[in-house]
């Protein structure tokens, strides 16, 4: 009788699992088809029925996502700036909430340092800096925890590249290695690229605005210092050093060794909008990352 209640016990729970994996999976196709409301409504029934503390923190770091994106398009729509502000500190407490659960979870860290930074562009300048080191230290725990988290790194870049480096920890030369890294560990099931890494990546190449020879003479160094270094935070602002700039790249069947960081930069932009104009189920970012490098290779012209 007792094998046959440990039995019971243990396909009841697998069942559960597979339930909760399932509902998850629907939870990211929605996502990925830009359905926001409906994932997060989702994933709002999810969480009321969850039972251990891990499904929990992974159906709350997917509601912080939820509310980012539902947020992002308030602001399309023009939404005020207080009501921006209240939602993105809602998401922020949702991914809060989530590492409550479960502090190893990357996912958790990466969206409470996203809304971290969408707060900080929607207060202001000043608030941003104030909420830069913050932010950081999310993400750096966040690729302690996944190495080969290319959001993270993704952000990462954003965020040295923003900052100032005289008050602030902002290094140009620090964020093309966090893009590059970022555009190495792609993850996007539905499609071949993630076109924001390269818009992203684009941007520091134009603001570091290095030559061919700069490339090239500092990459050996780099290489060095990635390898002495023990962090994976502090490896990667040197992840340059690996790159092989001969091979062939998504935007240059030749490889990027002859070039210098503003022609590269250019070069990925025209690459990128014939790849997102050729796409058939554009999304809200797809839409933004097209206006965005229009309008930027107009002012590096």
């Amino acid at each position: 009788m007792k094998k046959i209640l440990l039995l019971l016990l243990i396909f009841t729970l697998a069942v559960s699992l597979f339930a909760g994996n399932t509902k998850m999976a629907e939870a990211d196709k929605l996502h990925e088809n830009a359905g926001y409301e409906a994932e997060f409504k989702l994933l709002e029934g999810e969480f009321a029925s969850a039972g251990s503390n891990n499904e929990k923190s992974e159906i709350l770091w997917r509601m912080s996502r939820a509310a980012l994106a539902i947020t992002d398009q308030l602001e399309r729509d023009g939404a005020s700036k207080d009501k921006l502000l209240s939602e993105f500190q809602i998401a922020w407490d949702y991914a809060t909430e989530a590492l409550s659960f479960n502090a190893d979870n990357y996912n958790a860290y990466y969206w409470r340092a996203a809304n971290i930074g969408r707060w900080g562009q929607t207060k202001g300048i000043l608030d941003s800096l104030f909420k830069a080191d913050d932010m950081r230290d999310d993400l750096e725990k966040a690729v302690n925890s996944n190495p080969n988290h290319g959001d993270s790194y993704y952000v990462l870049g954003m965020l040295y590249d923003s900052v100032p480096g005289v008050i602030s920890f902002g290094n140009k030369a620090f964020a093309v290695s966090l893009g590059r890294k970022a555009v190495d560990n792609q993850d996007e099931p539905d499609r071949p690229y993630d076109y924001s890494y390269y818009l992203e990546l684009s941007k520091h190449l134009w603001n570091r605005k290095w030559n061919e020879r700069k490339r090239l003479s500092a990459q050996k160094k780099e290489k060095v210092k990635f390898n002495s270094k023990s962090s994976q935070l502090e490896k990667n602002w040197y992840y340059e050093g690996l790159v092989d700039l001969s091979k062939a790249t998504a935007y240059s069947s030749s490889g990027i060794k002859s070039m210098s960081d503003r022609e590269e930069a250019v070069i990925i932009l025209n690459w990128l909008l014939v790849e997102l104009n050729k796409l058939d189920n554009k999304k809200p970012g797809d839409i933004d990352n097209i206006e965005e490098a229009e309008e930027l290779l107009a002012d590096w012209k």
